[in-house]
């Protein structure tokens, strides 16, 4: 008989510890509910930063920003007379078309794409991809024999934007270099060069490129890029537009017109 008195004991024991639980369990949910509603007014949510938001918080910190486009072959057929030239009630002001890739590859869409934007007189460029164990003088040749610069169209654009596997920073730097001296000196104008953050902080920085204009990428929830003095920042890859049916890169060059007018060819 005791056993049996001192079980029952501990079973309302449990109950009570059991019931103890659930209702502080309630109390913080309750609790945690009461002070949210309470200070909403005070704090708001917070804001989401998807493609509209990055877009609109771009363009909120640099008020006198130019919305451009980038494409290539991997937009398919672009239909620039479907082509809406605006993004959430943006002109789109420029475009930049890939040309050429390392030492012999032509984008299958560039001559297209070329004449279609010259058709409908939107400010045209073009850029290089830059292949990284590729001899660079050949891939300099190569954007020079594909591309007819005139006055008036963007200057020429190198991509860059990985590590080779293969060959030191300084070598890497070498070829980049000796790419950007013979298209200048064809063209009579520095080339612009087209790298990400990252990049440009572990490779180009205090090595010679920073008197390029550089254009940037950085997709991340951001202010600006951290890369010093960049131009042009591609803050976006999900853009889309009427008359292309894949994403585009979104693009918001900063310095208003007097920027613009200086990327342009003399």
């Amino acid at each position: 008989m005791p056993q049996k008195k001192k079980s029952i004991a501990w079973t309302w024991v449990i109950i009570f510890i059991s019931l103890t639980l659930i209702g502080g369990v309630y109390f913080t949910i309750w609790y945690s509910k009461w002070i949210k509603r309470e200070l909403s007014d005070y704090t708001g949510p917070s804001p989401k930063w998807n493609e509209s938001f990055k877009f609109e918080k771009a363009f909120e910190n640099f008020p006198d920003g130019i919305l451009g486009i980038d494409i290539s072959e991997y937009q398919g057929k672009v239909d620039f007379s479907k082509l809406q030239f605006q993004f959430q009630n943006r002109p789109i002001e420029f475009v930049v078309i890939r040309a050429t890739m390392g030492s012999d590859g032509l984008d299958r869409r560039f001559k297209q794409n070329w004449e279609a934007a010259k058709n409908h007189s939107i400010l045209k460029g073009a850029y290089h991809y830059y292949r990284l164990n590729e001899n660079s003088t050949k891939q300099a040749k190569n954007f020079i024999q594909t591309v007819q610069l005139q006055s008036g169209d963007l200057i020429p654009v190198l991509d860059i934007e990985k590590h080779s596997t293969i060959q030191s920073r300084d070598r890497l730097r070498q070829g980049i270099k000796n790419w950007l001296n013979l298209v200048e000196a064809h063209y009579g104008v520095k080339p612009m060069i087209y790298t990400g953050d990252r990049f440009f902080w572990e490779v180009l920085h205090d090595q010679g490129f920073d008197e390029y204009p550089i254009w940037v990428a950085n997709y991340n929830s951001i202010d600006e890029p951290e890369t010093e003095n960049w131009v042009i920042w591609q803050f976006s890859e999900k853009g889309s537009l009427e008359g292309i049916g894949e994403y585009i890169d979104l693009n918001i060059l900063r310095g208003g017109r007097f920027q613009l007018h200086k990327l342009k060819m003399p």
